[in-house]
């Protein structure tokens, strides 16, 4: 009687990247953390509405210290366009520190989503993930208040103190064109408008300090790696000096090169978290694949 074939040998359970999830499964996945992340929004604007005014008394501090710095703009006063702007402005205001209150748990649903393609031990890094996305969006906001605001606002002001009258003497003493009498430009800068520009470069500089964290979550992913991000790092420079063009407003040399400083530092702090990251995961699949042809 013939013998029974032996079994084939069991391949080892495949870890991390080989798991695959269906794609309904991804899905499934993708729309519980849009749902967690806007209840831990509403959340965070529930708990900052009560402090809207004095989140917003320090909001505008970047700009009274500019405009108290140009004596000759008098005392800095906002102003409402209509009836309904501050209410709008104080409400905008409190979701927007909500996004801030709120991040710890975005992060985590973010880091919950991308989990199931990673191995086993690089899963254990939820928890500095988490920390280190969070410190690199408050730091990147907390760098915009603290530098780029009083700058920027210090170079926008300065235009009003500046009469056309120096333009008149400027071609007068050349061409004897007499354009007008010298005059003021008084700012008149609303509530809406200060907010909208303020929001935005707060939250542009929030998201761009996240660059060396999604760089070396891609290295761990295997889609970049450490000699690539090398490679393109001329061209990098080059791209953000557009983005920094883009992304501030205007023609504010202050935010522009501040912008592209600060993603060149970060673009290269992040070529050295490849390398660690690009290693550790080599090694890693080294030790599997031995693993593997030692049980055939």
């Amino acid at each position: 009687m013939a013998e029974a074939a032996p079994a084939p040998a069991e391949e080892p359970e495949q870890d991390g990247a080989e798991k695959r999830m269906p794609f309904l499964a991804h899905l499934d996945e993708l729309r519980s953390c849009l749902r967690n992340s806007a209840i831990a929004l509403f959340a965070g604007t529930i708990i900052a509405y009560p402090f809207r005014a004095y989140f917003f008394a320090l909001l505008v501090r970047p700009l009274m210290r500019a405009w108290a710095e140009t004596p000759a703009l008098g005392r800095g006063e906002l102003v409402m366009l209509s009836p309904h702007e501050g209410f709008m402005v104080l409400f905008k205001l409190a979701l927007l520190v909500g996004v801030f209150l709120a991040s710890p748990f975005v992060f985590r649903e973010i880091w919950k989503f991308i989990a199931p393609g990673l191995y086993a031990k690089e899963r254990k890094w939820g928890l500095g993930f988490i920390v280190a996305s969070v410190l690199l969006f408050v730091g990147g906001a907390a760098f915009c208040y603290l530098y780029v605001l009083p700058a920027s606002y210090k170079y926008f002001l300065g235009y009003s103190t500046e009469s056309l009258g120096i333009i008149k003497h400027a071609l007068g003493s050349t061409f004897d064109i007499t354009l007008s009498n010298p005059f003021d430009i008084k700012p008149m800068i609303s509530m809406e408008e200060y907010f909208g520009l303020t929001t935005m470069l707060l939250l542009v500089f929030g998201v761009v300090f996240e660059l060396p964290l999604l760089l070396a979550v891609l290295a761990m992913l295997g889609i970049v790696s450490a000699g690539t991000l090398w490679k393109f790092n001329r061209y990098a420079i080059v791209l953000f000096a557009v983005a920094g063009a883009i992304l501030t407003p205007g023609d504010l040399v202050v935010g522009q090169l501040a912008m592209t400083a600060s993603l060149t530092i970060l673009y290269n702090l992040s070529i050295l978290l490849a390398v660690v990251v690009g290693k550790k995961r080599k090694e890693r699949e080294d030790a599997e694949e031995r693993a593997y042809l030692e049980q055939q």
